[in-house]
C-alpha cells in the first residue's frame, strides 16, 4: 500500500494517522501469518488423527487454558511495564510455537494433539489482548469508527498468504515444519511494535490526561467488580459471547463435514489452506474499503445488527429448504456459504465495531472491557459450544447441520436481543464519560428525639458555616419541630446566623416567630441585626399601629426597613398605610424625598408595585430618578408599569433590559406587544430577544417561535433565544428549524474554504483566518442550539460542555453523542466540520455539499465578507477586513466601504473611515 490520496481516501483515513495505522498493520500482519501457520499445522494434524467429533474436547480444554492466560495477563500487564509486557507477549507467543513443533517431534502422545490445537486459541487470545490493547490507547471513537477494521485487517492478507504459501509448501515439507514459519513471522512482528511503542509515547505526552493508565494491587477483583457495576460492559460482553459461540458452531458443522471427504493431513492442510485464503480475500476488500465506511455512515449501533440478522436468515433459509430438499449435500453447500459470509462478517464488521463501541470508556475501563471479553466470556463461548457440541453428539451419534442450524437460530435470536440492550445503553455511557459530575443531596426527616438533639446540638456548639447549613436544612420544610430549631438559631452567638434566621422566617412568613424577633429587636444593638428585625416585624404584622414607632420618623434605615416589610405584607390595611406614605414621598418637590421613595420601592420590587410608579416613570425629569425608577422594577410589576417602561427602551437600553429580565414572565406580554407594534430595527430587536430567553416559559418560547419562520438577519440571537427559553419543535416549526440548520451547515462550510484558502502564513491572511475561525465558532454554537431545539436538549448540552472542555477524548464522544441523537444527514457534517482533523481532510469530505469556489486569494475572501454573504458577518471580522485592505494596500471595490460609512457601530464606522483615507 502507498500513502498517496487515492490510496487513503479508499481506506478513509486521514493524512496524518497514515503513519501508525501502516505500523499497526503490519504488526497484525505478521502475527496473523504467523498464527495461521500454526492453525494450518495443527488443525490438519488433528483431523488426520482423530475423528472430528473429538474437536469439542479440544474446545473444553482450550477454555481451561484460556482462563488460565487470561487470569495471569490481567495480573501480569499490572505489574510489568506496559512496553515490555507486550514484547514479552510476542516473543512467549514465538516460543511456545517452537516448543510445540520441538515436542510434536520428541513426543508422539495423543495429548499433545489435544493440546497443540488447544494452544492454538490462546496465541489467538494473545495477538487480540496484546494488539488491541494497543490501538485502544491510540484512537478515540471517531477515530476508531473509521481505523479499527483497517488496522486490524493485516491479519488478513496474512492469513492470505500463510494459507497460499501452505498450500504450495505442505506437500514438500508436511504440515509440521510450518511451525517455524510460525516462529519467524511472529518474530519479525518486533521492529514494528517498537515503532508503535515509540509513537504511543509521543501521543501520551501530547494527552497525557486522555491515557492515564490505572494500575491496581487487585487487578482479578476490579474485573469483577466492572463487569457487575458496569451494564454496557456486562451487556457487550454477553453479546460477545454469543458471537463467538455462533462462529464456533458454525465453523465446527462446515469442519466436520469437510473432514468426511479428505483421508489424510496433507491433503485436509491444503483443503483448509486453499479455503481460509479464498475466505481472507473477500474478508480483506470488506474489512479495508467497506467496514469503515459502513460503520461511519451506519453508526455503530445499527452496524451491530448487521452480522446476526445475515445469520438469522442464512440460517433460516438452510432450515426452509431443508423440508423441501432433504439432500445432505445441498444442506452443506449453503451450510458452508453460511460459514464463509458469517467468518468474513465477524472479522469484518462485528469485531471491529464491538471494540469501537468501548472506546468512550476511560481508558483503565476500556482494558478490563478487553480482558473481560477476550480472556473470559470467550473461553465461556468455548466451554459452552465444546459441551453441547459432545451432548449433541451422544444423542444423535453424528453430525447433523440441521440440528446445528436450529442451535444456531436460538443463540442467533438472543444475539439479536442483546445488541438492542447494548444500544439502548450505548448513549446513556456515551452522557456519563463526558459528565464527571455528580451531585447528591441527603434528606433529613425530624421525626426521632436523637436527631432532633443532635440538630440542637449542632446550634449550640457548631463552627458558624456549620450552623448555617443546618439552618438551610431545617426550614427547607415547615413543621412545628422546624420552628421550634428556628427559634434556636436566634439565639446563636454569631450575628451572620441570627441575621440569616430572621430573612428566613420573614421569607416563609413563619408568624409563630415573630415575638421571638421582636425580642431580638429589644436586646440588640447591631444596626444591621435591627433593620432585619424590623422588616421582618412589618411583614409579619397583623396591625399598622403596632408598627407605629418605626414610622416616626422620615428617612432613616429604620424606617426604609418598616416601609419595606409593610409594603410586603400580606394584610391589606398595613400595606395602604405604607403605600400612602410613599405616595407623598413620591409627590415631593424635593428630590432627596422622591430619591428615598425609590429606593423603598427598589427593595420591595418583588413584592409590590406601587400604583404610581408608571406615571412618575413618564413624568420624572431627572434622568437620574427615572433611572432609580426603572430600578425599582421587579416581579412584582404590573402590565401598565412594563409597558410605560418599554417607552424608554430607545433611551435607557442597559436599565430597561435589566428591569424586564426581573420582571420575569409578567413581562413577556408587554415585551412581545411593543416589539410587533413599534418600528424597531434589527440592532433595537437584539436586546429584547435576548431577555424574552432569559426569562423563558411558554409564552416567551411561543411569541419566539412565531419569529423564527419570518427572514430576518436577527437569527442567530433568536436561535440562542429560543434554546435559552428551552423551546422544544413541534410538527408545525420542525421543517423550518432543520432547514435553518442545514443553512448554517453551508455557511460554516464555506467558511472552512475560504479557511483553507488562507492557509499562507503572511501577517494578513492570519488576520484573517483568526476572524474565520470565531465565525466558525459562533456558527458551531448556533447549530448545538438548533440541535437542542430539534433533539434531545439535555444531550446536545452534554456534548456542548463536553466541545468547550477542548480534550480529544472528550470532543470525540460528544460528537459520537451528537451522531446518536441528531438527524444523520445533519450530524454527519457537523462532525465533519468540527472534527480535530485538517482543513485539507474536512474540505475534501464536503464536496458533496459545497461547490469548490475558488479562495485561494485573499482579495476574493475580502469580497465575500464585505458584500455580507450568505451571511452577516460579526463586527469584528468586518471591521478587521476594512483594516487589512488599507493596511496591506489589498485592492477591493470601493463600493463595498459606504454602507459601513454610515453604520450605527462606532467600530465599523471609523474602520472604514480609515479604509477610504
Amino acid at each position: 500500500m502507498k500513502s498517496n490520496r487515492f490510496w487513503l481516501n479508499l481506506l478513509n483515513i486521514q493524512k496524518q494517522e497514515w503513519p501508525i495505522v501502516k505500523q499497526l498493520f503490519w504488526l497484525q500482519f505478521f502475527q496473523g501469518a504467523g498464527i495461521s501457520f500454526f492453525f494450518t499445522a495443527e488443525f490438519a494434524r488433528f483431523l488426520e488423527k482423530f475423528p472430528v467429533h473429538e474437536l469439542p474436547w479440544v474446545m473444553v480444554l482450550s477454555a481451561g487454558l484460556l482462563w488460565f492466560t487470561g487470569f495471569a495477563y490481567t495480573v501480569l500487564e499490572h505489574h510489568i511495564p506496559f512496553r515490555k509486557f507486550n514484547e514479552g507477549i510476542i516473543l512467549f507467543m514465538a516460543g511456545t510455537m517452537l516448543l510445540v513443533r520441538i515436542g510434536s517431534t520428541a513426543i508422539t502422545d495423543n495429548w499433545l494433539y489435544y493440546f497443540s490445537l488447544a494452544w492454538f486459541y490462546v496465541l489467538y487470545l494473545l495477538n487480540n489482548l496484546e494488539f488491541w490493547g494497543i490501538a485502544a490507547r491510540l484512537f478515540n471513537i471517531r477515530q476508531s469508527k473509521r481505523l479499527f477494521g483497517v488496522v486490524s485487517s493485516g491479519d488478513i492478507p496474512a492469513k492470505f498468504i500463510g494459507y497460499t504459501l501452505a498450500l504450495l509448501f505442505v506437500p514438500y515439507t508436511g504440515t509440521l515444519n510450518l511451525l517455524f514459519l510460525g516462529v519467524i513471522s511472529m518474530l519479525l512482528s518486533i521492529p514494528f511494535y517498537r515503532r508503535i511503542m515509540g509513537m504511543l509515547d509521543q501521543s501520551q505526552e501530547h494527552h497525557s490526561s486522555d491515557n492515564t493508565i490505572h494500575h491496581s494491587h487487585h487487578p482479578i477483583r476490579n474485573l469483577y467488580q466492572t463487569f457487575i457495576s458496569s451494564k454496557i460492559i456486562r451487556r457487550i460482553a454477553i453479546i460477545s459471547l454469543l458471537a463467538s459461540a455462533c462462529i464456533i458452531l458454525i465453523n465446527y458443522g462446515f469442519y466436520a463435514k469437510i473432514k468426511e471427504s479428505y483421508k489424510n493431513d496433507v491433503e485436509l492442510a491444503r483443503f483448509i489452506a486453499m479455503f481460509m485464503a479464498g475466505l481472507r480475500i473477500i474478508a480483506l476488500i470488506t474489512k479495508t474499503v467497506i467496514t469503515s465506511r459502513l460503520t461511519t455512515n451506519l453508526g455503530v449501533q445499527k452496524s451491530l445488527f448487521i452480522t446476526p440478522f445475515l445469520l438469522v436468515g442464512l440460517i433460516s433459509i438452510i432450515i426452509g429448504l431443508s423440508f423441501f430438499n432433504s439432500d445432505e449435500r445441498f444442506i452443506f453447500y449453503i451450510f458452508g456459504a453460511s460459514s464463509i459470509a458469517v467468518d468474513v462478517l465477524r472479522t469484518a464488521i462485528n469485531s471491529p465495531v464491538l471494540l469501537t463501541i468501548m472506546q468512550p470508556l476511560p481508558i483503565h475501563e476500556r482494558m478490563r472491557a478487553h480482558n473481560i471479553i477476550k480472556g473470559i466470556m470467550d473461553p465461556f463461548a468455548t466451554l459452552f459450544c465444546g459441551l453441547l457440541l459432545l451432548l449433541l453428539f451422544n444423542i444423535q451419534q453424528t453430525i447433523d447441520l440441521l440440528t446445528l442450524s436450529f442451535a444456531l437460530l436460538a443463540l442467533a435470536g438472543i444475539w439479536l436481543i442483546g445488541i438492542v440492550y447494548v444500544n439502548r445503553e450505548y448513549l446513556n455511557m456515551l452522557v456519563n464519560t463526558i459528565s464527571s459530575r455528580y451531585f447528591s443531596q441527603e434528606e433529613f426527616t425530624l421525626n426521632d428525639t436523637e436527631t432532633i438533639n443532635k440538630i440542637k446540638d449542632k446550634i449550640k456548639s457548631g463552627a458558624e458555616e456549620e450552623v448555617l447549613s443546618v439552618l438551610s436544612m431545617v426550614a427547607s420544610k415547615q413543621n412545628p419541630v422546624s420552628i421550634e430549631l428556628l427559634s434556636l438559631f436566634l439565639e446563636h452567638p454569631s450575628v451572620q446566623v441570627k441575621k440569616d434566621a430572621i430573612q428566613l422566617i420573614s421569607q416563609k412568613e413563619i408568624h409563630q416567630l415573630k415575638p421571638a424577633i421582636q425580642q431580638l429587636l429589644n436586646e440588640s444593638a447591631t444596626s444591621q441585626l435591627r433593620e432585619e428585625a424590623i422588616y421582618a416585624i412589618s411583614k409579619l404584622s397583623h396591625k399598622h399601629t403596632d408598627l407605629s414607632d418605626f414610622l416616626q420618623e422620615s428617612n432613616n434605615p429604620a424606617n426604609a426597613a418598616a416601609l419595606c416589610g409593610m409594603l410586603s405584607n400580606k394584610n391589606r390595611a398595613v400595606r395602604f398605610t405604607a403605600e400612602e406614605q410613599v405616595a407623598s414621598l413620591l409627590r415631593s418637590p424635593d428630590e432627596t424625598n422622591r430619591q428615598y421613595g425609590l429606593s423603598i420601592l427598589k427593595a420591595a420590587a418583588d413584592d409590590y408595585d406601587h400604583p404610581l410608579l408608571a406615571l412618575f416613570l413618564q413624568t420624572e425629569k431627572s434622568a437620574n430618578l427615572v433611572e432609580m425608577a426603572i430600578y425599582a422594577i421587579g416581579k412584582a410589576a404590573s402590565f401598565e408599569t412594563i409597558q410605560t417602561c418599554l417607552q424608554l427602551f430607545p433611551h435607557y437600553e442597559k436599565q430597561v433590559k435589566a428591569a424586564l429580565f426581573r420582571a420575569g414572565k409578567q413581562a413577556v406580554k408587554p415585551i412581545s406587544t411593543y416589539f410587533l407594534k413599534e418600528q424597531l430595527d434589527e440592532t433595537q430587536q437584539v436586546p429584547l430577544l435576548q431577555v424574552l430567553g432569559q426569562i423563558g416559559g411558554e409564552d416567551a418560547r411561543n411569541f419566539l417561535g412565531t419569529l423564527i419562520t419570518k427572514p430576518s438577519s436577527n437569527h442567530p440571537t433568536l436561535i440562542k433565544a429560543l434554546y435559552r427559553s428551552k423551546f422544544k419543535a413541534s410538527p408545525a416549526n420542525r421543517s423550518e428549524l432543520e432547514e435553518l440548520t442545514k443553512a448554517y451547515i453551508f455557511y460554516a462550510t464555506e467558511l472552512l474554504f475560504m479557511q483553507r484558502g488562507l492557509q499562507d502564513k503572511n501577517q494578513p491572511s492570519s488576520l484573517l483566518y483568526g476572524a474565520i475561525q470565531i465565525e466558525l465558532n459562533e456558527i458551531r454554537e448556533l447549530l448545538l442550539c438548533l440541535f437542542g431545539l430539534l433533539y434531545n436538549r439535555e444531550n446536545i448540552q452534554k456534548s456542548r460542555n463536553a466541545l468547550l472542555a477542548n480534550k480529544k477524548e472528550t470532543i470525540a464522544n460528544a460528537m459520537e453523542i451528537i451522531e446518536v441523537t441528531v438527524k444523520k444527514e445533519l450530524s454527519k457534517y457537523f462532525c465533519i466540520l468540527f472534527e480535530n482533523s485538517s482543513i485539507e481532510e474536512r474540505c475534501n469530505a464536503l464536496r458533496a455539499i459545497y461547490k469548490d469556489s475558488d479562495f485561494s486569494k485573499i482579495d476574493t475572501v475580502m469580497q465575500r465578507i464585505l458584500a455580507e454573504k450568505p451571511i452577516r458577518y460579526h463586527d469584528w471580522t468586518t471591521a478587521c477586513t476594512l483594516y487589512i485592505s488599507r493596511k496591506y494596500e489589498i485592492p477591493v471595490e470601493s463600493s463595498n466601504y459606504d454602507k459601513f460609512l454610515h453604520s450605527k457601530n462606532s467600530l465599523l464606522k471609523e474602520t472604514a473611515a480609515f479604509a477610504l483615507a
